[in-house]
């Protein structure tokens, strides 16, 4: 069984339509992943013209914010129109913001502002990146803060795919993947397994979790703070443990973890996207995605 549409497009995303890279590179989407926001970029594509690919964005999503880059130069097009006609068509200055690179006078910065706050009205603010990329990774890190783009969500899980699994063993048994790796984060594992489930109690604590997420291994200890029945089967949510006994990985597996999870994570949403982006009007809707393999 894939994952399920809704699963992936549920949370509140991000979205930097034709960034400039060398201002904010894309190793700031991991960065902006650990503390708890789910960012993507949206690039420069000659198969699809990047306004087909926000209307399939704001189609599926409906709890998102969008930051245009409006120094992205595209022959015979005016950015303050298009915005204007995204506010005028979908009601959505409340989830748009404006990006752009520094201005050599406040009169320049002024201008942009009066045209994009004042007169279109977008709400996400209007913002004059840095020539040095260091201080982007703050500015923007600020902005994502003040939008409130975590949403409910203080860590963000990755949903995983039949790539993805554990091996434990508890009592005398060693068990390799007694139910099915839902999904992950850096604070929690959830596990679905069938029947009548795991016999572990609640907050009992598991040793040495073996994972691999992907072809990325790591260990872990764990504890179980949640069940519930799901259909007939079982649903158990634990908690990452670290060697002091605090909840939480380690920090070295923590830091390694990152990128692998924001892998997999975004693989889901690109995968989703670009089959979108081809779909033609006779295709059957798309309400899952095939599990993927191990790259």
């Amino acid at each position: 069984m894939g994952i399920s549409v809704s699963d992936i497009v549920m949370g509140r995303k991000t979205f930097f339509i034709l960034p400039d890279t060398s201002l904010m590179p894309t190793s700031y989407l991991e960065d902006y992943f650990a503390l708890g926001y789910e960012c993507y970029y949206i690039e420069n594509d000659k198969r699809v013209k990047f306004q087909k690919k926000v209307d399939i964005i704001l189609s599926l999503f409906k709890d998102l914010i969008l930051f245009f880059n409006i120094d992205f130069h595209i022959p015979d097009f005016e950015w303050e129109y298009y915005i204007q006609d995204l506010v005028i068509d979908h009601k959505i200055q409340d989830s748009i913001g404006i990006l752009y690179t520094k201005r050599a006078t406040k009169e320049d910065k002024a201008r942009i502002e009066k045209k994009y706050l004042y007169e279109l009205g977008v709400r996400c603010g209007c913002t004059q990146l840095e020539y040095q990329k260091k201080q982007n990774f703050e500015l923007i890190a600020k902005l994502l803060f003040a939008n409130q783009a975590q949403g409910r969500r203080k860590t963000i899980r990755a949903l995983c795919t039949s790539a993805c699994t554990y091996t434990v063993t508890y009592g005398p048994h060693q068990v390799t993947s007694a139910g099915v790796l839902q999904d992950i984060s850096l604070s929690h594992f959830t596990i679905l397994s069938p029947g009548t489930g795991l016999e572990i109690k609640l907050y009992e604590k598991l040793k040495d979790i073996h994972f691999n997420i992907r072809g990325f291994l790591f260990r872990s200890n764990a504890v179980l703070v949640m069940e519930r029945p799901v259909n007939g089967d079982m649903l158990y949510v634990f908690a990452f443990v670290n060697s002091s006994g605090t909840t939480g990985l380690e920090d070295r597996t923590r830091s390694l973890l990152i990128p692998a999870l924001y892998k997999l994570l975004s693989s889901n949403c690109t995968a989703l996207l670009e089959q979108l982006y081809v779909k033609v009007d006779d295709q059957p809707e798309i309400t899952e995605l095939p599990q993927a393999e191990d790259d």
